[in-house]
């Protein structure tokens, strides 16, 4: 890690150059020593003292504007961030100093040395590179999120940093660098808060893979959604893959994902197992043991690594992930309901006119019950839900009532609004700023709402689900929702200088309608199944309802 004393001494200097190039050389002339050095109009303590010799005394600095004075000569320098100017120092005894000075950023992290972003042919980073971007990561993180210690002591965090670090070898790969700082974000607990594996860099067209696709299920079991020429059923419990339990490769994975709580994190490892597997546990060859559903006795099967594309063409078509439409609506007139499919909170002018276009056919049809479906929504703009609750709410209410902010230098330039004025603020709704049910005459709708959630329903989404229970809006039928009631929220995307690896960062922390920070949880379900038999779940209630 970068030592304190190095980042001080960064801190203290700077330099730039105008009116004499940059790779010339200047002579200055003197009779004493040490001579004058003045940055950014201070004269530095001590002054410059010569060293005669071949080598050249490097001056690393911060300041802007550097002079060297004698008794009878002066020198002016300006240089920008990174650049450099060599120059000699003449005695009356005729011997030569040679003197180097570098301006470096006052700020490294920000405006790195693009000497040190220069990655080798092999695309490998060197052990200072990936140092520095692990560093830099550190950094960027305590500038943007508004506590990245809520949930993780600080001596822990930092001993997870130096541990990393210390572990580093030569030269590390960026699914490397991804392995041992992973861990260090997800420590932070912060849903939003995530380092995103380079899927780009590892599974390239010509890699070869394990050609079984799979769901983690919130009891920590994995199942086979696809395999190779059908051989393992979909629906078949995998027990192990090279002698690696299911349970043993899904605690091996935890430490890399981040979330509020362990539901949401197997969610996360749902969607990332192809990745987590590759780097945690890589083979050319699987041994895989499963059990198909209803039988007693386990089966195995050895799969070679075969590219993607072959693996494709011989697995049947995984199932559909439904529509490609945010939200959307179907009518079933026979049995008086009406079902949402509500997959992102995308487009507030759109589900202005959705919502305005649903409800008036339910009105129009006489639909006496309403299923809205957020077990597979991660979120997005929560204005967009605002829309959709104001027609089913009872009461005034907002989704958040309070909110943390905070906005730094590197906050402004991550989100390329200048004129944001850095600021850290605290910020509580009062019951005039609540936002109103729509009146009878604007469509609002008394039927009987039924909200679906998973593990999965995750931020805005979350927040939506928090409100119309709070709100009692209806009933909810499912799993507790990923989302939380106090969370961190509102994401910038940051990129680690060297290795490119994307982060993403909260620099919000939202408080949820009437949310008790004492007691931090998502939104329970009324109705507590596992989410695949929400939807029947649903069904029969509106049967017994009629």
């Amino acid at each position: 890690m970068i030592s304190l004393k190095t980042l001080i001494a960064a801190a203290v200097i700077t330099i730039s150059i105008t009116d004499m190039p940059i790779c010339g050389q200047t002579t200055l002339k003197t009779t004493i020593d040490p001579v004058t050095l003045i940055l950014d109009g201070r004269k530095a303590d001590g002054g410059w003292r010569l060293i005669p010799g071949p080598k050249t005394d490097v001056l690393d600095t911060t300041a802007k504007n550097i002079t060297f004075a004698s008794d009878t000569d002066t020198l002016n320098i300006t240089l920008d961030e990174w650049q450099s100017k060599d120059f000699i120092i003449l005695t009356a005894k005729g011997d030569t100093a040679r003197v180097r000075v570098n301006c470096t950023a006052a700020n490294p992290y920000e405006n790195p040395d693009p000497a040190l972003l220069k990655k080798a042919p092999s695309g490998l980073l060197s052990r200072k590179q990936a140092e520095f971007d692990i560093n830099a990561l550190v950094y960027s993180l305590s500038q943007i999120h508004p506590d990245i210690f809520s949930t993780c002591r600080q001596a822990d965090f930092f001993r997870a940093v130096n541990t990393a670090i210390a572990s580093l070898p030569d030269s590390v790969s960026v699914m490397e660098l991804y392995h041992r700082t992973a861990p260090i974000v997800a420590m932070i607990g912060d849903g939003h808060t995530n380092l995103t594996f380079p899927y780009s860099k590892v599974f390239t067209k010509e890699l070869k893979r394990m050609p079984v696709w799979v769901d983690v299920l919130s009891d920590k079991s994995i199942v086979c959604r696809s395999s190779l020429d059908s051989i393992i059923p979909r629906g078949a419990k995998i027990l192990s893959i090279n002698g690696h339990t299911d349970t043993e490769m899904i605690d091996a994975m935890m430490p890399f994902v981040a979330g509020e709580r362990e539901h949401f994190k197997l969610s996360r490892i749902d969607s990332s197992f192809p990745a987590l597997r590759h780097m945690l546990f890589p083979a050319d060859t699987f041994e895989i043991s499963y059990l198909p559903e209803g039988a007693k006795k386990p089966l195995s099967v050895t799969y070679q690594a075969i590219s993607f594309d072959e693996a494709k063409r011989r697995s049947p078509a995984l199932p559909e992930s439904g529509s490609d439409n945010p939200y959307s609506f179907t009518i079933d007139k026979k049995n008086n309901v009406a079902i949402m499919d509500f997959r992102e909170f995308s487009d507030v002018g759109r589900m202005e006119s959705f919502a305005d276009s649903m409800f008036t056919a339910l009105r129009k049809n006489k639909i006496g019950n309403l299923i809205i479906d957020l077990r597979k929504n991660g979120g997005g703009n929560s204005s967009v839900g605002d829309r959709l609750l104001r027609y089913i709410t009872p009461e005034p209410y907002m989704q958040m009532d309070k909110a943390l902010v905070k906005i730094t230098p590197l906050t402004k330039k991550l989100m390329k609004a200048p004129d944001i004025v850095p600021t850290f603020m605290f910020w509580e709704a009062t019951p005039d700023q609540y936002i109103v049910p729509r009146t009878a005459d604007e469509g609002h709708y008394d039927g009987n709402v039924y909200l679906l959630t998973s593990n999965k329903t995750f931020s805005s989404a979350g927040s939506f689900a928090w409100a119309f229970k709070e709100c009692g809006m209806g009933t909810v039928i499912g799993e507790e929702t990923g989302g939380m009631n106090v969370c961190f929220g509102d994401v910038l995307s940051y990129r680690m200088p060297v290795s490119r690896l994307q982060c993403s960062v909260s620099f919000k922390r939202f408080w949820q309608f009437r949310a008790d920070e004492n007691d931090i949880h998502g939104t329970i379900p009324d109705i507590a199944v596992p989410a695949a038999k929400a939807m029947d779940t649903a069904l029969k209630l509106v049967k017994k309802s009629k």
